[in-house]
């Protein structure tokens, strides 16, 4: 389970260039997202679980993520 203080990165995906370098969690929370590739183009925000994100930090900017999109590499 990811927590406030881990040490996180993006997790390697064939086929995309992501960043290599490290970001710091800053936060845990629900959120829902739509995923055009499951679900399709048309939005219907009443069919989205909530799913669980992380705000990291990453030198001095902040970006929210769904949790399976980044791996912790220390605590």
């Amino acid at each position: 389970v990811m927590k406030v203080g881990d040490l996180v990165r993006f997790k390697r995906v064939v086929g995309r260039s992501r960043p290599t370098r490290a970001g710091l969690v800053v936060r845990v929370f629900e959120h829902k997202m739509w995923r055009t590739d499951a679900r399709g183009p048309s939005v219907n925000w009443d069919k989205v679980p909530l799913e669980p994100f992380v705000e990291v930090l990453f030198g001095e900017n902040t970006i929210n993520l769904p949790v399976g999109d980044v791996e912790v590499i220390g605590a």
